[in-house]
């Protein structure tokens, strides 16, 4: 089915012994990308290796890499936990995503083929689907595989380190987005996730690169402006309170 193609950032043991650490870091990243923790979660050495079915060395080496990469940060005492949200971290994300993902799109479109927007529009049909069911983790996992799949066809790989690392910061902010996904749902914003999607795929149709990054760029923005409204409110609520 469809839906198995995409990560939804689940964990699962490690079996292999012989790259056993990168196993538990790629499995990490992957989940952290995908917005499976949230803000000032804090990780246990014991509690992941007992979660890997590892011993606690490939769990501790994984974390610090992690740390290095700005997905984690390490306390005083040397708990890792995910970095808070912030409103200036967001906006600094945002721009970067904005910058590096606009540009790459616009590289992969002209070697974009048919079936590769066949599989954009499956990949679409199944983000609305997830929206009209209020399934929010195959709504981030559509979405997700939708930019990543564009991505990819640029045929860089420095290129997709960096969106890889920028979406890996991005964790925490995917997951209080989706935290607040089923209300959402209920509001004039359920129509509005995959509007850009749309346009993306008219632009590669079109064969206008220019209008693929431009719709590319509003809708990492419109996340960023989505997440500040929540934010400014949440925050306020919590003043008054």
């Amino acid at each position: 089915m469809l839906e198995s193609k995409f990560s939804t950032g689940e964990l699962k043991p490690v079996s292999s012994r012989k790259t056993v650490h990168d196993l538990v870091y790629e499995q990490l990243r992957d989940a952290l990308m995908s917005g499976a923790f949230e803000a000032r979660k804090a990780f246990t050495i014991a509690s992941l290796s007992e979660r890997f079915h590892t011993s606690h060395m490939p769990v501790r080496e994984a974390l610090r890499r992690l740390a290095s990469e700005n997905a984690l940060s390490i306390s005083a005492s040397g708990t890792a936990y995910v970095p808070a949200i912030t409103a200036p971290e967001l906006r600094d994300i945002t721009l970067a995503r904005m910058i590096v993902e606009g540009a790459t799109a616009r590289i992969a479109g002209p070697l974009l083929t048919e079936p590769d927007i066949a599989t954009l529009e499956q990949i679409l049909a199944h983000h609305r689907a997830s929206a009209s069911a209020g399934n929010n983790t195959e709504m981030t996992a559509a979405n997700r595989a939708f930019h990543f799949h564009i991505y990819q066809a640029a045929g860089s790989r420095v290129l997709l380190s960096q969106i890889e690392n920028l979406w890996l910061r991005s964790g925490p902010y995917v997951r209080f987005l989706s935290d607040r996904m089923s209300d959402l749902l209920k509001t004039e914003h359920r129509s509005g996730f995959t509007d850009q999607h749309e346009a993306m795929i008219q632009a590669i149709r079109g064969r206008d690169w220019i209008a693929l990054g431009m719709a590319c760029e509003a809708d990492i923005k419109g996340s960023q402006d989505l997440l500040l409204d929540i934010l400014a409110a949440e925050e306020e609520t919590s003043d008054t309170a």
